[in-house]
């Protein structure tokens, strides 16, 4: 094997298959499901920074009460 050069390429960002150099997906299905990956992420992430903000605000003020 030594001695064996590829030609030069990318991966796609969504599925991994090889790509020519300078490109990032390999075709419009792998932008788009990329696109809804990553926006499903961002949603998860607010959700979590969400819960964790309210569940700040019930323990301050529960313990506001008890006191």
């Amino acid at each position: 094997m030594a001695g064996i050069r590829l030609p030069e390429h990318s991966h796609c960002k969504f599925c991994g298959d090889p790509i020519p150099f300078g490109e990032e997906y390999c075709d419009e299905e792998c932008r788009k499901n990329e696109a809804a990956r990553e926006a499903a992420e961002k949603r998860r992430d607010m959700m979590f920074y969400v819960s964790s903000g309210v569940a700040i605000v019930v323990i301050v003020v529960a313990g506001l009460i008890i006191y």
